[in-house]
């Protein structure tokens, strides 16, 4: 038989007493003294009770809690192992001249509080003490700032000491339990106990059932262990079996109780004890609610070491682990039920729990959980039913063995192509599913064919009730259904099949949500938040973004999923202009490790981050990011070829490099974005001079229904901007409320920054925001583009339309590229700017001054040139940079 392990005994209910009030026993003894200083402590910010479990802290707030809702006075109650409700009770904290005195918050079991929610508290109590009232029952002291707070006198502490039972109170509480205890005997278990409550207790039921109270401490064992053995003993053996089938569950019900135990009077016996205070407590929100039941610390102690003494309670337990099992697979809760496998130790159970419910659980990000359960497995179990290894490669997949995710896939496709097509069972559909899952991660890094895979997943997914060999194809469980489409969508939006994507992403959130799994909703819009995003659907793609987040909640979406979400939520809060939170959300997706996504999310991260160091003026660093395609095993998606084509052109103009403008269109025509293409020909038409010329162009590329929004509303901009020069008031203004209706719907600011910075586009908005019918969206963008600074043209960056302005005086563009010894070097615009001083005659100090950078820095720039040029000193770089025309005189 499996030995039970303690950490095998894991919580198996998904209730908690969060938000419930413990119900005092009924045999409580009112403590005025007691109360009356929590009352005291209501004055003060902080109240603290610092003592051992077994003290009654928890049934003193209790009981004071019931007496202040009684009487009207609101007051929340908090577990320290479920802090959720405390964040919204401090999220709209009162002033520090506040009229009345804030609703008391109790946190029950205070030291299991998270370390973040402690420091939180911490600032609160240092920074607005009076805006809160807090009562913390906590094991031991707390990094809380009691002491400053205490020479202020504003914190109240009670430690063990204060809660200890006076003889009085001793007396009444040693008589509701045993009835024929004398005056002698109180006295002596106050000796014994020194006032302890749960010793107390426990010494009063020892005596009423053995009817002696001369009992002795045996050497060095602690008294509450042999009080609690002792007491144990005499309850009924049904009790005891109860107890031990139910302690390992951090909360039941009744009817949890009774299917543990297999006992159906478990809940009523649960109920006897809480009412008697034998280390049982009732959670209820009110008194006709069905309670959740708990266990004191001690006793859960005590039962584990009964477990691992006696092989007949172990019996127990394990009993209860299978029913367990069972109950919670039933239910579809294929956690729980795999825990409870585990600790039922029965390997056949544990390998149909990881069949139907292992994916799921990994999209669960209960990662630990699966492989504990292929751990669990004897050797070899695997290979003799192989069905597993699909679930094994996903768990390989999701833990970063690369190389075993690959051989697993490669065991599972085999195993799904050779199955004998008579008879099917669920467990071949798993198998299949698994198979395609691990297929279609595979074909977005080049390691399997991404349109086999593709196909292969829509054959799966297929209306038609039959497959290929005529057999009938069952349902996918919710979980891994919805799962496999989201892997469909990933590998359709890497494969250009966009509108699939969405179609696919729509289902799989239908079917997540149906299941109710958070991290596989929020995994369905994050995918769609990139489709969306590359839709140029700015917008709709920040929402989704943040739903994403949204729906993991406080356990957090899996890296995969997060990197996309904060990417999308980059570019959306740069088309807002708000740079700041676009580096806040760069910096999550660089912490986050790209390896473990694909090429779409890589190439967007580039884009990002090139984006952000223009808007920075770091013009160098941005066109080094921009040199090179991500790492692909094959042609990128035209959205992310069109991304990168775009900024690249854009820098290009920036530096005036006529040429690189030009490959970019070229590049844009060959991954079939030829609006795109047509519309930056049309705009560049301008530096011929021809305004009307270019105005026809951007008019008829405009038109076209295709064309990328972001760059429509950019274009847009622009001709409103050559309207206005041209002196045509009415066509600038009808250019203008499109530009507006273009950019609005979707937030797009960070599209007209083109032309910003123009004065000629900023008078006009501010004329039409005075005018009588302004459109909705022309303040907020005056305001924003008012206040936006360029600083790439801090730099030398310039343009298209400042080049093109009448009375510019813009150096012509000049060369940054040439051919010498037959290979194309290219310099950046700093090499260029320290050549043209070079070809001047300054020295490093001189370049350094008026390039406003350091004497290290020009020499690190003067290396690279040379290195280039193939050169190693000053007049040779000169004579070969003038020969192949990259000197501005050369140029000119």
């Amino acid at each position: 038989m499996t030995s039970l392990k303690p950490d095998r005994v894991q919580e198996q209910s998904q209730h908690s007493a969060s938000g419930r009030i413990p119900r005092p026993p009924l045999t409580l003894v009112a403590r005025e003294r007691l109360h009356s200083a929590l009352d005291l402590g209501l004055r003060s910010p902080l109240t603290m009770l610092i003592a051992p479990a077994g003290t009654g802290k928890t049934v003193l707030l209790s009981d004071w809690v019931a007496r202040r809702r009684r009487s009207g006075q609101p007051v929340l109650w908090v577990p320290g192992q479920a802090p959720g409700a405390l964040a919204g009770a401090l999220e709209h904290l009162a002033g520090p001249d506040v009229a009345t005195l804030p609703d008391p918050i109790v946190i029950d079991d205070a030291h299991l509080l998270p370390a973040a929610t402690v420091t939180g508290l911490a600032q609160i109590l240092k920074k607005a003490p009076h805006a809160v009232r807090l009562l913390l029952a906590s094991r031991y002291d707390l990094p809380l700032p009691v002491s400053e707070l205490e020479l202020r006198g504003m914190a109240l502490t009670l430690r063990s000491r204060d809660l200890r039972f006076t003889d009085a109170e001793a007396t009444e509480l040693v008589q509701a339990h045993a009835s024929n205890a004398t005056a002698a005997d109180v006295q002596l278990f106050q000796e014994r106990t020194a006032g302890w409550a749960a010793a107390l207790v426990l010494a009063a039921r020892t005596l009423a059932a053995s009817g002696d109270s001369g009992w002795s401490f045996a050497n060095q064992q602690p008294v509450l262990d042999l009080l609690l053995g002792e007491t144990l003993s005499t309850l009924d053996e049904r009790v005891q079996a109860v107890l031990l089938s139910t302690f390992g569950a951090a909360s039941v019900t009744g009817h949890q109780a009774a299917m543990l135990s297999g006992d159906a009077e478990a809940g009523a016996m649960l109920g006897d004890l809480a009412g008697s205070g034998l280390l049982v407590t009732a959670y209820a929100d009110d008194p006709g609610s069905e309670p959740l039941y708990r266990f004191h610390p001690l006793l859960v102690e005590l039962l584990r070491r009964r477990v691992a003494g006696r092989s007949e309670n172990a019996q127990i337990v394990t009993a209860a682990q299978h029913r367990s099992a069972l109950y919670y697979e039933n239910r579809g809760d294929g956690g729980s039920a795999l825990r409870a496998a585990l600790g039922a130790g029965d390997p056949a159970l544990v390998a149909r729990i990881l069949l139907g419910h292992g994916p799921a659980i990994l999209a669960a990000g209960d990662l630990s959980l699966v492989a504990g359960g292929f751990e669990s497995l004897p050797e070899g179990y695997v290979e003799r039913h192989p069905h597993l290894i699909g679930v094994r490669g996903l768990l390989r997949r999701a833990t970063g063995d690369v190389t075993g995710a690959i051989m697993d896939a490669a065991s599972a496709d085999d195993l799904a192509s050779s199955a004998d097509p008579q008879p099917v069972t669920p467990d071949d559909n798993a198998l299949e599913a698994d198979a395609v899952l691990l297929r279609l991660w595979e074909s977005r890094y080049g390691w399997h064919d991404v349109h086999a895979a593709i196909g292969r997943a829509r054959t799966l997914l297929a209306l038609d009730p039959t497959d290929a060999y005529g057999r009938p194809r069952a349902v996918l469980g919710p979980e891994r259904l919805a799962w496999l489409l989201i892997e469909l969508a990933a590998a359709e939006t890497w494969a250009d099949e966009l509108d699939a994507a969405l179609s696919h992403l729509d289902e799989a959130l239908v079917t997540a949500r149906m299941a109710g799994h958070r991290r596989l909703i929020g995994g369905g819009l994050a995918h769609r938040a990139v489709v969306q995003y590359a839709r140029g659907q700015l917008e709709n793609a920040a929402g989704s973004a943040q739903a994403a987040l949204d729906a993991a909640g406080e356990q957090g979406l899996p890296r995969e999923y997060a990197v996309r979400a904060h990417v999308v939520l980059g570019f959306a809060a740069l088309g807002h202009l708000d740079v700041d939170s676009a580096w806040r959300q760069h910096e999550l997706v660089v912490a986050t490790d790209v390896a473990g996504s694909d090429t779409v999310v890589a190439g967007l991260r580039a884009i990002l981050r090139a984006v952000l160091l223009l808007e920075a003026g770091r013009l160098e660093e941005a066109l080094t990011e921009l040199t090179t395609d991500p790492a692909s095993a094959g042609p990128l998606p035209s959205f992310l070829s069109r991304d990168l084509a775009l900024l690249r052109f854009r820098m290009a103009t920036m530096v005036g490099d006529h040429t690189g403008a030009e490959t970019q269109c070229d590049v844009l025509d060959r991954t079939g974005n030829t609006s795109e293409a047509d519309l930056i020909r049309a705009i560049t038409s301008i530096v011929r001079g021809d305004v009307q010329t270019t105005l026809k162009l951007v008019d008829e590329a405009l038109n076209r229904p295709d064309v990328y929004p972001p760059l429509a509303s950019a274009a847009a901009s622009f001709r409103t901007v050559l309207l206005v020069r041209m002196g045509d008031e009415a066509a600038a203004e009808a250019a203008l409320v499109d530009t507006l209706n273009r950019a609005t719907p979707q937030r797009m600011l960070y599209a007209l920054t083109a032309v910003g910075r123009e004065p000629d586009f900023l008078d006009r908005l501010h004329r039409h925001v005075a005018g009588p019918n302004p459109h909705p969206f022309a303040a907020a963008t005056l305001e924003q583009l008012s206040s936006y600074r360029a600083a790439w043209s801090e730099v030398g960056g310039t343009s298209l339309l400042a080049r093109a302005r009448p009375d510019a005086q813009v150096p012509p563009p000049r060369r940054l590229d040439a051919v010498i010894d037959g290979a194309r070097i290219r310099l950046t615009p700093r090499e260029a700017d320290v050549l043209d001083q070079l070809a001047l005659g300054n020295s490093y100090t001189e370049i350094a001054r008026a390039l406003f950078i350091t004497e290290n820095t020009v020499k690190t720039h003067l290396m690279s040139l040379y290195r280039k040029l193939g050169v190693e000193k000053r007049s040779a770089a000169l004579r070969v940079a003038r020969a192949v025309g990259l000197t501005q005189q050369s140029s000119n």
